[in-house]
């Protein structure tokens, strides 16, 4: 099964490598654009909030990123170090009559459960370990 892994620091600067690697190694690997898509925007979402909010320390830290590819889905987990946060227990967004009024932020958990297939957090040796599934 074809694999990628890396990591990157807690550093927003470091997604755009993170986009361009995962669409090489999916597009070259024969996912489909919409899997590709999903990959992006999972990825996306989960690491910038993990940057934005599980470090209060201002040291450099490591986020590992795992990519692999099977069959009949793609698998992806994401690991750091940062304080304890299972995103699965993140509130849903209220509906809202007047989407011009909402706030911005807070919908990309809500959009990451909602474009992939399975989504689980596990707590390991001081690690948030995020596994996230999409069928191809």
């Amino acid at each position: 099964m074809p694999a990628l892994v890396f990591k990157i620091r807690n550093d927003l600067k470091d997604l755009a490598g993170v986009a361009i690697a995962t669409t090489e190694f999916l597009h070259s690997n024969g996912a489909s654009p919409e899997v590709i898509f999903a990959a992006n925007l999972a990825i996306e979402e989960m690491v910038s909030n993990t940057i934005k909010y599980a470090y209060s320390d201002g040291f450099e830290h490591q986020i590992e990123i795992r990519l692999l590819l099977g069959a009949n889905a793609l698998e992806i987990e994401i690991c750091d170090d940062g304080c304890p946060f299972d995103p699965r227990t993140y509130p849903a967004p209220p509906p809202s009559a007047d989407r011009d009024k909402r706030e911005a932020g807070g919908l990309g958990i809500h959009f990451v459960r909602n474009i992939l297939d399975s989504f689980s957090y596990v707590r390991r040796e001081g690690e948030n370990v995020v596994k996230l599934t999409k069928r191809l």
